[in-house]
């Protein structure tokens, strides 16, 4: 009896055990969902620039990244891919019927692997009155048929002429080009390119053009009333010494009629009506040599900030304002430029 007793005591205190572990299971979520997690595929580390891919499951291993919100520092991204603007370390969460989750950290790093767009800068000294300049636009007309990586300023002048946007500081950058007849253009500051009646060949710029950069420029700009604050950033991802930022205004689209004595250009009459002129130069907001950037900041991972303010004359069109930032050598040569309209924003061009 006692044995038979002891024997259903044993099955008893089984059963028991059982019950108790599948209750258990059941409590830690292996048939229902209680918490999520979000993971970043290929790794928590890359490059600078580029993309992170997340993917968010729950605990029962049903992928929900379609489903969910995923924040990267607190803030909503669209999607499930964010590629980072900024080096550092980034806290990423999500969020799927208000359930817990551990958010993970993922950083973005710079080494020499990473560059940028590189972008030629082409000055063309005109004027309206100027019936050779011809030359020069459709140089600009053709050049932008063959690429876009490039930033076009026009230097109007010289004062005294005709031209309505002659500007000090159009003459400053006569006097430093030396500049004593119209056209006169150079890339990148310091290669001329030549004047002659060719306006097809687009050597002489596109040989300046480099297939990278290791400087990469982004600039963010607001308008209050007529007043421009503008930020321009400059990454370094290879060590660089005695380096100069330079920044101008130009007002695009500007209409004026245009002398022309290039028979074979622009319907060949002697006067362009209403042409629409380029990047007129309107004003400094630098030295036009540049500014030096400290040594300490032009080595490999550091991140340069100039700040710029500009008041806005009346008569201009706020809708046509640019601000280009060059960067430029020891030599005064450009090493790469970038054009923004005032009053948007935008990020580094990583390839």
């Amino acid at each position: 009896m006692r044995k038979r007793l002891l024997f259903l005591s044993t099955v008893i205190f089984i059963l028991l055990i059982l019950f108790s572990c599948r209750g258990s299971e059941s409590d830690e979520g292996n048939t229902t969902v209680t918490y999520i997690s979000v993971a970043s595929e290929g790794g928590n580390e890359k490059l600078l620039g580029k993309p992170f891919t997340f993917k968010v499951k729950d605990n029962l291993n049903n992928d929900i990244t379609n489903e969910s919100k995923i924040f990267v520092n607190n803030q909503p991204i669209s999607g499930n891919i964010f590629t980072p603007t900024e080096k550092g370390t980034y806290s990423v969460k999500a969020s799927y019927k208000d359930l817990p989750v551990n958010p993970i950290s993922v950083n973005a790093v710079v080494n020499e692997g990473v560059a940028f767009k590189h972008r030629i800068l082409y000055e063309d000294f005109t004027g309206t009155w100027c019936g050779y300049c011809t030359i020069a636009l459709a140089r600009h007309d053709n050049l932008t048929a063959q690429t876009e990586d490039y930033v076009f300023i026009g230097i109007h002048g010289p004062e005294g002429t005709t031209d309505p946007w002659a500007n000090a500081t159009s003459t400053e950058l006569e006097t430093l080009k030396n500049v004593t007849e119209w056209p006169a253009m150079y890339i990148n500051r310091n290669t001329i390119w030549p004047y002659d009646s060719n306006y097809t060949d687009m050597s002489v710029p596109l040989s300046q053009l480099n297939a990278y950069s290791k400087i990469g420029i982004k600039i963010n700009s607001s308008i209050t009333g007529n007043t421009v604050n503008a930020e321009s950033k400059v990454f370094f991802t290879d060590n660089f010494n005695t380096l100069k930022i330079a920044a101008f205004i130009v007002e695009d689209k500007l209409v004026h009629n245009q002398k022309n004595y290039i028979s074979a250009l622009y319907g060949g009459g002697s006067t362009i009506y209403n042409y629409v002129h380029h990047n007129v130069l309107r004003s400094k907001l630098t030295s036009i040599t540049g500014e030096p950037i400290p040594s300490a900041q032009t080595t490999v991972s550091n991140e340069y900030s100039r700040s710029f303010q500009y008041n806005i004359p009346s008569g201009y069109n706020t809708n046509n304002l640019k601000i280009i930032v060059m960067i430029l050598d020891g030599n005064g040569t450009v090493l790469n430029v970038r054009e923004e309209k005032i009053g948007t924003n935008n990020n580094y061009e990583f390839l």
